[in-house]
């Protein structure tokens, strides 16, 4: 019979493991962000499985780097909306700069964030 490959969630878990005593040597603060990168891999577990990579953590890797640079871009643009409203305009809707509201608070992917909020809002 043919062999069959573990699925990208697998390969996770396995990662996850492998880096526990890692994780257990973190202070606890760390720990909790370190769960969420692993989080952040596994919510983007389809495409990495779909690109098959030789070296699977490699694409963990890519998936946790850009749930950090989705959250480095909503605050971006609220930095923004907030120098344009010191500036004297009139910052547009927070939902109408793409929705940055919604992946800061924690809906939809895992927010990178402690708490699902900027600065812990």
């Amino acid at each position: 019979m043919g062999r069959t490959t573990q699925t990208m969630t697998q390969l996770v878990a396995q990662e996850e493991a492998y880096w526990a005593p890692f994780r257990r040597a973190l202070r606890k603060e760390d720990q909790e962000i370190f769960d969420r990168l692993f989080a952040a891999a596994r919510h983007h577990s389809a495409p990495a499985h779909y690109a098959s990579h030789a070296t699977p953590f490699d694409s963990m890797l890519l998936a946790m780097l850009l749930e950090a640079m989705k959250v480095v871009e909503v605050l971006r643009r609220r930095l923004d909306l907030l120098e344009q409203g010191a500036a004297g305009s009139t910052p547009p809707a927070p939902e109408a700069s793409g929705g940055g509201r919604r992946a800061i608070r924690g809906e939809g992917p895992p927010a990178l964030l402690p708490g699902g909020g900027a600065g812990g809002a």
